[in-house]
């Protein structure tokens, strides 16, 4: 299969549901290589306040805009390991059931993507324009449907190319130029797989405009940690709590 690196790009603003996360991989994740953190170097002196561990923190570039700044990051994911697969979670999703890189890469080494086909989303939705806008033509699909989501390396240069050849920029020039919303890296990313790559990938139809949520629960950051979620992050723990004494007793 390969190494396989789970990638969590975050930011001080979301360091409070970063713990919550790195939580649910150190119990639930076994088998990946490295847990890596970016976050950019403004962050930085934040981490040891909110105990911010992991195997490698690495500092990305500030951005004025980090929402469009945290999607640039994640296309150059691979200059930030030498991984052959890399998982992608992000700060606001809990890990909440075993997981290890067999769920994510086959046995052929093909990562495994959900896409959801577009009768089961409104038409027009900010990233199914965006999406087509970047690839210069229709997109019917969303490629956003689980956490984590699994490429591998070779693809990120390939997708950089692509914005060369038909923006005449580089993708990250590329994407700070966009407006609000005006991005979605993981839509980018897999409409141009399913395009290009078709075979390189094991594809699953999730009809559903709902999330899969069977590895992962995913909250939204922008709502906050209100009681309701602090009360569900907290079961979560508990229950995980309890899988594990129920393991140490477990016989051998």
């Amino acid at each position: 299969m390969g190494s396989v690196d789970i990638v969590i790009r975050s930011h001080a603003k979301d360091f409070a549901w970063l713990r919550h996360c790195l939580a649910g991989v150190r119990r639930w994740c076994t088998g990946f290589r490295d847990v890596v953190v970016v976050v950019p170097r403004r962050c930085e002196h934040r981490l040891a306040r909110y105990g911010i561990e992991a195997d490698r923190i690495v500092l990305c570039s500030d951005y004025a805009d980090d929402y469009l700044g945290q999607q640039v990051t994640k296309t150059l994911a691979d200059t930030f390991t030498d991984a052959d697969f890399i998982a992608h979670l992000d700060s606001d999703c809990v890990v909440r059931r075993p997981l290890t890189p067999a769920d994510l890469v086959d046995d052929a080494g093909r990562p495994r993507l959900l896409y959801t086909p577009g009768e089961h989303f409104r038409r027009g939705a900010p990233w199914q324009a965006a999406t087509e806008r970047f690839l210069g033509r229709p997109v019917t699909c969303d490629y956003m449907r689980r956490q984590p989501l699994v490429y591998p390396r070779w693809i990120y240069p390939d997708l950089r190319e692509h914005a060369v050849r038909r923006h005449g920029v580089e993708l990250a020039e590329y994407i700070m130029a966009q407006p609000p919303l005006g991005f979605s890296e993981f839509n980018a990313m897999g409409a141009y797989a399913h395009e290009r790559h078709r075979d390189a990938f094991a594809w699953t139809v999730h009809p559903s405009s709902t999330y899969d949520e069977t590895w992962t629960r995913v909250f939204w950051s922008w709502s906050g940690i209100t009681p309701a979620v602090e009360h569900e992050l907290r079961v979560l723990g508990r229950a995980a709590a309890r899988t594990e004494d129920k393991d140490a007793f477990a016989d051998p």
